[in-house]
């Protein structure tokens, strides 16, 4: 296999391909009776189109990449968060805030009446008087915050601000749990004033009330709005807008305005902003993520001559890397380097790569790589440090030298290092796991998989068919088509029956009754045996095959279809038949089940609903590989091959009952509608042998779509008829002859006696 360079407009072509086919199906499957409403993710097979796929390095997400610029909070939380969902008022036909939502699970059922009566009055001078009248009905602090978020909404926010500072000069134990919202809608209040006034102590007292806000929270103060972590988001703000002119708001769309496009950017400032917004973010709040993306959009949109001295900055660099490898999907198109990939490959003149700056260098030549700059990725990675990423990319570039020897051993490194990288990578931010933590090891995990698979395909070229199965299975269950793959159709089954009894053991799993809902959550390695069972059923390896059966209803009908086969090659005349047409059964109405092939042309890892062969584009085979290929394939090599082998076995069993019975128009019958429709000339077949032979049925005039159950008992009867009626014939036919003979052989006696009497008489 010769991996000619390709340019990232290549890869991204082809990887659009697939999306564009892959959405094709579902949209088909919305609108086909036939097929199942929504259709299931049809995930990339890496062995199809291997040179493109080998070739081809996923974009990383943006969140994953935030980890290493965020730091550690530093203070501990002491409840659990409150749910991040709104609560629908069924009165008003609204949403109500998070806020409000909160009060509905914390405060007594009379506290929230006297909230809620004083939140839906008109305006604030009404809230007033009513909360005039309430005396010591609410607890103070809830009773100046609830007055005060009425003044906000009304926009009064001289007065929201005077209620707010009321509640924060209490004492602790009189607060209420409302010193944090308070100092929260402090900060905001400020921050709105700042957008119409040049007066610099907006942002210092909305920094300050933010500040007060986390030491409190550090002191102890439960925070299940998690406000400590937005207050890191409007600290952020601060930085970067504190000191710049006044707004001229215009609406650039996506949530942007052109004073944030335009902001002038200081390293310090937006170092520390970049900071505040990744711990946001990987702190699990969604607010960090989006102010990231759009903070990098905005250096995105920078001159070079002001950008450039930004990128001395280690986190401006790590966010543009992070954005970057989030986005190379969007490099080029067409063939050509799209306005953003240009753009990047613009900044990247003026990018530091000192070997002493260079912190991130492998992620820096994968960026390149996905450029088509093959020649900078491969200098850079001279400069970076081995990492899981370094060998993947090493891996890549030796294959478009056709060295796939080393490919294969740059790849092992790959796999041994990435595992070990990650568990440092997510030890350094936090001793307690976080959601984006979570979220983290996931997508590390999918990146070791994708490089086991790689392993896998790579191994599979060089012809070493039991070492890529045993990659691709590492990789687990976003590539089991390419596991099936190698298992049902390159290895052998004797290669494949010792694999898995030797690698594979049965994974414990419960099976519910009459369902199939675990098909996707089956262990893989069940499903792997499971795989082997069918073919070995296939195969007519009847006794060996029930044992690679996990499910005991599909083991029970594998055990009952093997067992009729034995019967009927060894019983005789109608019992034969019996045994054959129960076989029929079972491959006709269970055959995707026990008979069917995981992938092409039965496709039992869709239940059969989907056909996927005109829609994959194999790559140009080895000859070793296409023998085998040749010689696995299905027999006939047809969808539902299996109603094939039903139709057959059906025929067989008419070869053994009487041709004048209602069995055997029976039989022929099932076996022409089971492939009427698909081979017409086999139906068409099945259905001459039985106007040849058969008897005159009231069904016959609809043939194979109207048919009987064949009557056995019916068929015993007429053998027993057939063989008098056989007799009869045969007496009727010889009776003359035999008369005439008796009377001819009498008669040859008689003269013989007389005539030996006559000698004796003389």
């Amino acid at each position: 296999m010769r991996h000619k360079p390709k340019s990232s407009s290549t890869m991204a072509t082809s990887n659009r391909t697939f999306m564009l086919k892959k959405t094709t199906l579902i949209c088909l499957s919305l609108f086909s009776p036939m097929l199942l409403a929504c259709g299931p993710d049809f995930p990339l097979q890496l062995t199809q189109d291997r040179q493109s796929n080998l070739s081809y390095l996923p974009q990383t997400s943006f969140s994953q990449q935030l980890t290493a610029l965020a730091k550690p909070l530093p203070w501990q939380y002491q409840d659990a968060p409150a749910a991040q969902e709104y609560l629908w008022d069924e009165v008003h036909s609204r949403y109500l805030s998070q806020t409000r939502a909160f009060e509905n699970s914390e405060l007594s059922e009379a506290h929230l009446i006297l909230v809620n009566t004083l939140r839906d009055a008109t305006g604030p001078i009404e809230a007033e008087q009513m909360a005039a009248k309430l005396d010591k009905d609410l607890p103070q602090a809830l009773t100046w915050y609830t007055l005060g978020a009425v003044a906000f909404e009304a926009k009064d926010y001289d007065r929201a601000s005077n209620y707010f500072s009321k509640i924060i000069k209490l004492p602790e134990s009189e607060r209420a749990s409302r010193s944090l919202w308070a100092l929260y809608s402090l900060s905001r209040i400020e921050l709105i004033l700042s957008k119409t006034s040049a007066d610099p102590e907006h942002f210092n007292r909305a920094n300050a009330y933010l500040t007060q806000l986390q030491n409190e929270v550090t002191q102890g103060a439960a925070d299940p709005l998690r406000l400590s972590l937005a207050s890191l988001g409007e600290q952020a703000y601060i930085l970067l807008h504190q000191g710049q002119p006044l707004p001229q708001v215009t609406n650039q769309g996506a949530g942007e305005t052109e004073s944030e496009l335009q902001m002038t950017l200081t390293p310090d400032a937006l170092n520390k902003a970049i900071e505040l917004y990744a711990t946001q973010s990987v702190q699990g709040d969604s607010g960090g993520y989006d102010s990231l993306l759009m903070l990098s959009r905005t250096l995105m949109g920078k001159d070079i001559a002001e950008l450039k001295p930004l990128l001395q900055q280690t986190s401006v660099q790590q966010l543009l890397i992070a954005y970057w490898q989030s986005s190379t999907n969007e490099f080029a198109y067409d063939g050509q380097l799209s306005e953003m990939g240009s753009k990047v490959a613009e900044i990247l003149k003026v990018f530091p790569t000192d070997g002493l700056q260079l912190n991130h260098g492998d992620k820096l030549a994968a960026i390149y790589y996905q450029l088509g700059d093959y020649a900078s990725a491969e200098r850079l990675l001279t400069l970076a440090k081995p990492s899981g990423l370094t060998w993947w990319l090493n891996a890549k570039l030796l294959l478009q030298k056709d060295d796939q020897a080393e490919a294969a051993k740059a790849y092992a490194q790959a796999a041994r290092h990435f595992p070990k990288q990650s568990n440092e990578t997510l030890a350094t931010v936090d001793a307690k796991e976080t959601q984006q933590q979570a979220i983290n090891a996931d997508e590390d995990t999918s990146t070791y998989c994708r490089i086991r698979a790689e392993q896998g395909v790579l191994s599979l070229e060089r012809g070493e068919y039991v070492d890529a199965l045993n990659h691709l299975l590492a990789s687990g269950d976003e590539y089991w088509q390419d596991i099936a793959y190698v298992a049902e159709r390159v290895l052998t089954t004797a290669e494949l029956k010792l694999f898995i009894d030797e690698h594979v053991p049965l994974i414990a799993f419960e099976y519910p009754k009459d369902s199939d809902w675990y098909d996707n959550i089956e262990p893989i390695n069940n499903r792997l045996r499971y795989l082997l069972g069918r073919r070995l059923l296939r195969e007519g390896a009847i006794a060996e095959a029930p044992a690679y059966f996990p499910n005991p209803n599909l083991n029970a009908s594998a055990l009952t279809y093997g067992t009729e086969l034995n019967a009927a090659k060894s019983a005789t005349g109608i019992d034969s038949a019996k045994a054959y047409w129960a076989a029929a059964e079972l491959a006709r109405h269970q055959g995707m089940e026990i008979l069917g092939f995981e992938l092409a042309p039965d496709y039992a890892i869709y239940q059969g609903v989907f056909d996927l062969s005109d829609w994959n584009e194999p790559s140009k085979l080895a000859e070793k590989e296409q023998l085998r290929l040749s010689a696995s394939q299905a027999v006939p090599d047809k969808r539902f091959h299996y109603r094939y082998t039903a139709a057959e076995l059906a025929n067989k069993a008419s070869d053994h009952v009487p041709q004048n019975s209602q069995a055997y128009a029976a039989l022929l019958c099932q076996a022409t509608g089971w492939v009427l429709y698909r081979d017409q000339e086999l139906a068409l077949r099945y259905y001459k042998k039985y106007v040849a032979n058969g008897p005159f049925v009231p069904w016959a005039e609809n043939f194979g779509m109207q048919c009987e159950a064949p009557d056995f008992d019916g068929a015993v009867k007429r053998a027993q008829a057939n063989e008098i009626a056989e007799w009869n014939a045969l007496y009727h036919k010889l009776k003359k002859p035999v008369v005439f003979g008796v009377l001819v052989i009498t008669g040859l006696i008689g003269v013989w006696w007389m005539r030996r009497r006559k000698t004796k008489n003389n």
